[in-house]
């Protein structure tokens, strides 16, 4: 999560071909960012690069979140080819998974992550959106086995270019030197529509071990399940990356 944080500052140039809100997306109206006092600012993705921004809602004064995700013409935007993956792809990452343990796939479908929601003010960006279920859930750094790790639930939203399914309860062994030897469980339970959709990201156990080097720890179980609406668990936390006026 830290190189998030050294995102350089940039303006960008508005994406035009947005004209209608997706039908059938359900937000619910009472989102709110406790102990909100930064003022009015904009909410913009980022999942097709730089200069290809799509605004998506905004923060009102009161910290009130209204969100409007668009419909978007996939033919309109740049080089989407280089942005969208398979569905398996996106989720698993480095992650692996046998072929008998997947028992659901959809084929020749594409989608991109947007991974996170920014915050802009006169077309500057000033910080990062989080949903999760706990403010500690930011700083989760999964590929550092010394950094932080927290159990708790993130969103993020996908863009889908059709139906796209995936189901898998994968399993992989993990061991080093004696230090540590467990089994990482990774299960997948994600149904798409095309357009945009929402994605829980949830570490649900923790491998904890020890060594020269200090305390460590890794992941242990993960669940990935796509959501009609946002549970109630989550809550809305900022990340500034410079100071918001």
């Amino acid at each position: 999560m830290k190189a998030l944080f050294t995102i350089l500052f940039l303006f960008f140039i508005p994406l035009t071909n947005i004209c209608l809100a997706q039908e059938n997306f359900t937000i619910d109206p009472s989102a709110k960012i406790e102990d909100y006092n930064f003022g009015p600012l904009d909410l913009k993705v980022v999942p097709f690069g730089l200069g290809q921004e799509i605004n998506v809602g905004k923060i009102l004064a009161d910290g009130s979140i209204q969100f409007n995700w668009p419909l978007i013409d996939l033919t309109s935007i740049e080089n989407t080819n280089i942005f969208m993956e398979p569905l398996k792809s996106v989720l698993l990452g480095m992650s692996y998974c046998e072929d008998d343990q997947i028992t659901e796939e959809t084929e020749n479908c594409k989608v991109v992550n947007t991974q996170f929601i920014y915050l802009y003010k006169n077309d500057k960006q000033l910080g990062v959106l989080y949903p999760a279920s706990a403010k500690e859930v930011i700083d989760n750094e999964p590929a550092n086995s010394y950094g932080k790790l927290v159990k708790g639930s993130s969103l993020s939203w996908f863009y889908s270019d059709s139906e796209c399914n995936f189901k898998a309860q994968c399993s992989e062994r993990l061991e080093w030197e004696g230090k540590y030897d467990f089994n990482k469980e990774n299960i997948y339970r994600v149904h798409l529509k095309k357009g945009w959709n929402i994605v829980q990201y949830s570490l649900e156990e923790i491998e904890n071990y020890k060594d020269e080097n200090g305390e460590g720890k890794m992941e242990k179980k993960v669940l990935q399940e796509s959501l009609e609406n946002i549970p109630d668990h989550i809550k809305w936390h900022i990340k500034s990356f410079v100071k918001i006026n």
